[in-house]
């Protein structure tokens, strides 16, 4: 399919409706929406583009169409969380991965599977379970996530813990580049690979060097049983000192998560004013059974509640989907050392208190989260001041603030990313290279790229 030709009035001129009308005019009125209302939203938009690639060739022409038109490119799969990085400097059009959800080829006895991107993570772990195989990860949101936006953001889960990040499971991948030029990273086969690994480098780029398209995964055998144990305490310092304890242990949970006591949306642990630690055991029922008795022991003195499968299977998914709940106006993932956690949650509820504090205890990731009555508590020139002096607390210890979420009186006045340190010119001069129009989500990445 050849390019069609470029009109006398560049169609980034036109009103959305008028592009939605010629992309539909050469790609077909099924390839292209014209989203209103919270659908695909961005920002404070009144319509977006979407256009609607069936496979990789498609999304590459479409990518080749936006070149020649100069038009700006937001790479999207189901559109959930849209509203993440900072506001892109120009959005023409979004290029949604939706509708290209084939498994290309999938090989149980080789434990590797090859993926369009617009399928979501649900789908694929619930055709694998019948091979009792899975892709071990559980990043937070529903479950319409996409395989393809899970690896460009790097999401991930509490399964952290005992899995790793998406980084740690793809093995290959096709992209398409902004001038809709496809290449191939990896490859489909488990193996090692001399040179640096092209697939690291797309996996949490957010778009910026080019449109995965395709994804090749290596899979894991689903574990036949789970429990979940939780331990509750008045005082946050003894749960990371447990914290601390279990992961210098042979205990090996797949999932080390802490509560603050105003984190009660979350399942089983609903209304407890208290701490809590919660591990999750994905195992054999015998080896399960085993690591439970010597968390208790590790754990003499502390109250806790076990959790059975069916138990432990909607608590953590409740505990997923409320990670990104509508009624959070400020989301913020905060990265320290472990050693510090007890220390860094103590200045964020100094600084926010009242917010909901979780974090991956065995990695030191932690996220708050709070309702608009939090910041309606503060002065409209505080807000920004407090979250300046959280990341200025948090750098100090070496470790860096990432706004999720955030009124736009917020993110129009701080980078959501901050300061990325020495990396940032090797960053800039790669998107030089891949993407030297600037036209996939221009300004919505680290250091405005």
């Amino acid at each position: 399919m050849d390019t069609p030709r470029v009109e006398a009035a560049a169609l980034r001129d036109h009103p959305p409706e008028k592009i939605a009308r010629r992309l539909g005019e050469y790609f077909g009125p099924d390839r292209v929406l014209l989203a209103i209302g919270d659908r695909f939203r961005i920002a404070d938009e009144s319509a977006r583009v979407v256009a609607l690639p069936r496979n990789i060739e498609e999304m590459s022409q479409m990518l080749r169409f936006a070149a020649t038109e100069r038009m700006s490119v937001i790479p999207a799969g189901a559109g959930t969380w849209l509203e993440m990085g900072n506001r892109p400097r120009r959005a023409h059009l979004i290029i949604s991965t939706s509708q290209m959800n084939r498994v290309l080829e999938y090989e149980p006895a080789d434990l590797t599977a090859t993926i369009e991107a617009g399928c979501t993570l649900a789908e694929f772990n619930a055709r694998a379970a019948g091979h009792r195989q899975f892709i071990p990860l559980d990043p937070f949101g529903d479950e319409n996530a996409t395989l393809g936006a899970i690896v460009a953001t790097a999401s991930y889960g509490p399964l952290r813990c005992g899995y790793g990040t998406p980084r740690d499971w793809v093995i290959g991948m096709r992209v398409a580049h902004a001038d809709g030029h496809l290449t191939q990273a990896g490859g489909k086969v488990v193996k090692n690979v001399a040179g640096y690994d092209l697939c690291k480098l797309y996996t949490g780029s957010f778009g910026t060097l080019g449109i995965i398209g395709q994804i090749s995964f290596k899979l894991r055998a689903l574990p036949p049983d789970e429990r979940t144990i939780i331990f509750y305490s008045q005082q946050l310092n003894e749960l990371c000192l447990l914290a601390a304890r279990i992961i210098d242990s042979d205990v090996q949970p797949a999932a080390l998560e802490l509560f603050s006591p105003h984190a009660g949306e979350a399942g089983a642990i609903s209304g407890q004013e208290r701490f809590a630690l919660a591990l999750r055991f994905l195992n054999e029922t015998e080896t399960i059974a085993a690591q439970l008795s010597e968390a208790a022991r590790l754990a003499a003195g502390f109250k806790f509640a076990i959790l059975d499968a069916d138990e432990a299977i909607e608590f953590w998914r409740a505990y997923r989907a409320s990670e990104v709940a509508p009624e959070w106006s400020l989301i913020l993932r905060v990265s320290v050392l472990p050693a510090d956690l007890a220390a860094m949650m103590g200045g964020i509820e100094s600084l926010l208190p009242k917010g909901s504090l979780r974090a991956h205890a065995a990695n030191g990731i932690i996220r708050l989260h709070a309702e608009a009555e939090l910041l309606g508590n503060l002065k409209a020139r505080e807000r920004p001041k407090r979250l300046v002096e959280l990341r200025r607390q948090v750098q100090s210890r070496g470790g860096q603030m990432v706004i999720l979420r955030a009124p736009n009186e917020i993110i129009s006045q701080l980078d959501v990313w901050g300061d990325v340190g020495p990396t940032a010119h090797l960053m800039r001069a790669l998107k030089e290279k891949f993407d030297p129009q600037q036209q996939l989500n221009p300004g919505r990445f680290v250091v405005g790229i």
